[in-house]
């Protein structure tokens, strides 16, 4: 399909955009280039901005402004290629120079995926199963109540080995680190025995070893429960556990909705037969595994969780996009404030809980 003097193929979600641009085009970028070069180049024997066009080009060295040249051009055109076509890229488009001769001619082809058409009916009736209530158990809360009187309790340094639940910690690249020493996880097992002033070598689950130097071995000493209930402002250790028996119960409630949620996209997703464009999932996963230093034999179990993730922001924002449902630009700022988090992040999770809320009502209208 030829649209605006620009060639686009679309085998599903993935695009091939060649664009040829003219040749007068190409001249005026060139003289623009040159201008830009002659205000800022200093030319001996010539006074700024008046040295002849061929000295410009020699200083500028003709291969860079080739180089500089086809790039800008790239840029400009594919910008407006973009714009004029109303396309999305979700990949980074991939550049493919297929003829250059400055002066003359510039083609070049671009690939990239966008997201996929999907027709939003008017009644989207699907299964949402309701999680079961949210409960709180007594080892839970006992459990939040241990870590918070732990981390009420006072270090106090000790020059032997490191024994069950001593406070470690280590230093490596200038950065500090705190951990503990205990036979119930296996970073915590390679710290018992350690001593301040040693180097010792952590090794991950996933194999990765890193070396730390020991900075300090400290023996907790923790509160009574009264003294770990005033700490966090309550007046008896009573009171501090039904405040966090309470906290526990929103986190829970808030997990369950969120867990509804997840599966009404899911089921939507199903519905509408959406999947995630080939180079989206790929450049999604390649960026993960690098992030997290994953082991390739974890690349499998990754891409499933990328594949599930991509999927339900597609299906949220073509949701969102067809009711309606776009965040407000003052609910997202205001969100973003209060969760400490980029607008953008907060923007993409109030499209999926907007989305998410829409067919789950429709679920409920057909019960």
């Amino acid at each position: 399909m030829t649209e605006g003097g620009f060639t686009v193929e679309r085998e599903g979600s993935e695009v091939v955009l060649s664009i040829e641009v003219p040749a007068e085009e190409i001249r005026k970028k060139e003289q623009d280039l040159l201008a830009a070069a002659r205000a800022q180049l200093t030319v001996p024997g010539f006074r700024p901005g008046k040295a002849p066009e061929d000295l410009i080009l020699r200083q500028y060295g003709p291969d860079e402004f080739a180089r500089d040249l086809k790039e800008d051009l790239i840029r400009e055109w594919l910008s407006r290629a973009l714009g004029e076509l109303d396309l999305h890229p979700v990949t980074t488009p991939a550049v493919e120079t297929t003829a250059f001769t400055p002066g003359e001619r510039l083609a070049f082809r671009v690939k990239f995926a966008v997201l996929p058409e999907v027709a939003i009916p008017d009644e989207l009736v699907v299964e949402v199963p309701e999680p079961p209530p949210a409960e709180v158990t007594d080892d839970e809360v006992q459990a939040v109540l241990a870590d918070l009187r732990r981390e009420a309790a006072v270090l106090e340094p000790k020059d032997g080995p490191a024994e069950e639940g001593d406070v470690i910690r280590l230093e490596r690249a200038g950065r500090d680190w705190e951990g503990e020493a205990t036979a119930s996880r296996p970073i915590g097992r390679q710290l018992l025995g350690v001593r301040a002033g040693e180097r010792v070598t952590l090794t991950e689950e996933g194999g990765r070893s890193e070396v730390f130097s020991v900075t300090g071995v400290y023996r907790l000493l923790l509160p009574t429960l009264e003294e770990a209930a005033g700490t966090y402002g309550h007046p008896s250790w009573e009171a501090f556990e039904q405040a966090v028996r309470e906290e526990l119960g929103r986190v829970a409630e808030a997990r369950r909705l969120q867990a509804r949620r997840l599966a009404a996209l899911d089921a939507a997703a199903d519905a509408l037969g959406i999947e995630v464009p080939p180079t989206l999932l790929a450049e999604a996963v390649a960026a993960e595994m690098k992030e997290l230093r994953l082991h390739p034999d974890q690349r499998p179990r990754l891409e499933e969780a990328v594949r599930r993730k991509l999927r339900r922001e597609i299906v949220a924002q073509r949701v969102a996009e067809a009711r309606g449902l776009q965040p407000d630009e003052d609910e997202v700022k205001r969100r973003a404030e209060e969760q400490g988090r980029e607008e953008s992040a907060v923007w993409v999770a109030l499209v999926l809980e907007k989305a998410a809320d829409w067919v789950i009502s429709q679920a409920r209208r057909h019960e």
